[in-house]
């Protein structure tokens, strides 16, 4: 005799089914911006595999798009090389361009010669991006690459090459010094800008030279990057700068000099001696900014003698940057600078300090009595603990 089959239960008439979720799969709403606390959430993409993350790579337009399907491939197991590689040489020059970059990061020696390739042929507009992947990939083969590619007959690859070099190290200084000395001027921007952000000082002397330049952009680079090595050797020749004629030159040279310290103070201060007014007034502005105790009795010298005014005004506003006791203290004794504008600097340069003597003397001026042809002031110098009050005609 057989055995009954067994019944399977019965579904109830009034069950209903409910489609899955998308926290069901632990999907964001948007795919790619997971929540902090939650940052290892999947999105769809990855549910996919190779093919779906290549296809959210290609689609990508927007800057965070990209990044998001870029870390994707990162992480990604699979080889997805051969795909990049294929997109690298892809007629669509979005797609090439990302994968370019995408190679760069993967770091892989297979990618160097299909990115020199790219690099040397800048009608495919793509040089700039396989230049910055090979300094990425950062090994000696791309390195070197990329300093042959220093003397390529494009300017356009010259200057992409010269870019990619700022990753690189010493090996990278003498061919870069050689591309600031003898190439297209935007390749010696790029020159520039690289060796500043190598700081060698072997470069210092091309880079001092390169400040006489014609070009403002030239020059402005070459101040940054002096600034970045900070050589003493490179002050004197920072100081001439700050009359430029391009105020963005000027202001760079500045910085240069403010990151430099205390040997820029020398060249600086000599200015303030100049029988220019405007090169005195941008001493004194450019002390100020520097920002040592050390140039306060100086600046307080062209605030007491200074004939022009607004060198005088200045003066104050550098000592207000300044800020210490001794600045404070100079600054109250030419409350009653023959100029107003002068006397306004001193207050907006006091009210900057925001010290308790600064704060102290600016109560009392508000404080001060005023009628006709006299002042009746309770203003006192430091360390006068007498009271009494002057009237003053």
């Amino acid at each position: 005799m057989t055995a009954p089959e067994p019944k399977l239960p019965a579904i109830p008439t009034t069950s209903k089914i409910t489609p899955p979720k998308l926290e069901d799969y632990r999907i964001p709403v948007s795919p790619g911006y997971a929540l902090p606390e939650d940052r290892y959430v999947m999105s769809a993409p990855d549910l996919g595999g190779e093919s779906a993350i290549l296809a959210e790579f290609d689609a990508a337009v927007r800057s965070d798009q990209f990044s998001s399907a870029l870390q994707k491939l990162i992480r990604c197991r699979d080889n997805v090389l051969p795909a990049l590689l294929e997109r690298l040489e892809s007629d669509e020059v979005s797609i090439s361009k990302k994968a370019a970059i995408a190679l760069g990061y993967l770091r892989s020696p297979v990618a160097i010669a299909p990115l020199i390739a790219a690099t040397k042929n800048p009608h495919r507009q793509i040089h700039w991006q396989a230049a910055a992947a090979l300094s990425w990939i950062g090994s000696a083969e791309a390195i070197s690459a990329l300093v042959q590619l220093l003397r390529h007959p494009s300017i356009q690859v010259q200057a992409a090459s010269a870019k990619a070099l700022s990753r690189a190290s010493l090996p990278a200084v003498s061919p870069l010094v050689e591309a600031l000395k003898h190439s297209d001027d935007m390749v010696k921007v790029h020159a520039a800008h690289s060796l500043g952000q190598i700081s060698s000082p072997l470069a210092v002397t091309t880079l001092i030279e390169a400040l006489e330049h014609g070009s403002k952009s030239v020059r402005f680079e070459a101040a940054w990057a002096l600034g970045q090595i900070k050589s003493p050797l490179s002050a004197n020749s920072l100081a001439s700068l700050l009359t430029d004629s391009d105020i963005s030159v000027q202001s760079q040279a500045v910085q240069a000099l403010k990151n430099i310290g205390v040997p820029a103070i020398a060249p600086v201060a000599k200015m303030l001696s100049n029988p220019s007014s405007h090169t005195r007034s941008v001493a004194a502005r450019t002390l100020g900014q520097i920002g040592m105790e050390e140039v306060v009795p100086m600046l307080a010298q062209v605030l007491r003698d200074d004939e022009y005014a607004y060198v005088r005004c200045d003066a104050a506003l550098a000592l207000g940057e300044i800020g210490t006791h001794d600045a404070v203290f100079y600054l109250s004794q030419s409350l009653k600078d023959r100029d107003r504008s002068v006397r306004s600097a001193i207050l907006r340069a006091l009210a900057q300090i925001n010290s308790p003597e600064a704060q102290e003397i600016l109560h009392n001026i508000k404080h001060t009595v005023a009628i006709p042809n006299y002042s009746v002031s309770n203003l006192r110098d430091f360390g006068d603990e007498s009271d009494f009050t002057t009237i003053q005609g």
